[in-house]
């Protein structure tokens, strides 16, 4: 089973996506910012992280940035799924080299195949 752990600020989204994806048959984990998700990544090493790019404190790109200067973490697959885009978002994820960028509302297939791709990709 595929382990995720999501980074997510908003508790409707967060339950939802976890409800989603549990139904999917996909592990996950939850963390409401960007600190907690470090520590979480770090303790419950995750196949895929899902991270949102506006919170809070740290942003998502910034929480980015820290998993992957951090050994621990820094290979681990980030699938951003977020409402927040613009050509200078893309381009940010394009310089933290992120392959997977999922705009909210998202279609629930693409984001499991997404999911899956990522796995995928780091397991191959």
């Amino acid at each position: 089973m595929i382990r995720v752990l999501y980074v997510e600020d908003e508790p409707s989204q967060r339950e939802l996506v976890d409800q989603l994806l549990k139904m999917a048959h996909i592990d996950v984990a939850l963390a409401t910012n960007g600190p907690e998700g470090l520590e979480k990544a770090k303790s419950w090493r995750p196949d895929v992280i899902l991270m949102d790019l506006r919170m809070p404190e740290v942003s998502g790109f910034d929480t980015i940035e820290m998993l992957q200067s951090d050994p621990e973490t820094a290979h681990t697959p980030i699938v951003i799924l977020s409402a927040w885009r613009s050509e200078r978002h893309d381009l940010r994820a394009q310089e933290l080299e992120i392959k997977w960028y999922i705009t909210k509302p998202f279609d629930l297939d693409e984001l499991v195949a997404t999911i899956q791709q990522a796995y995928g990709e780091s397991t191959g």
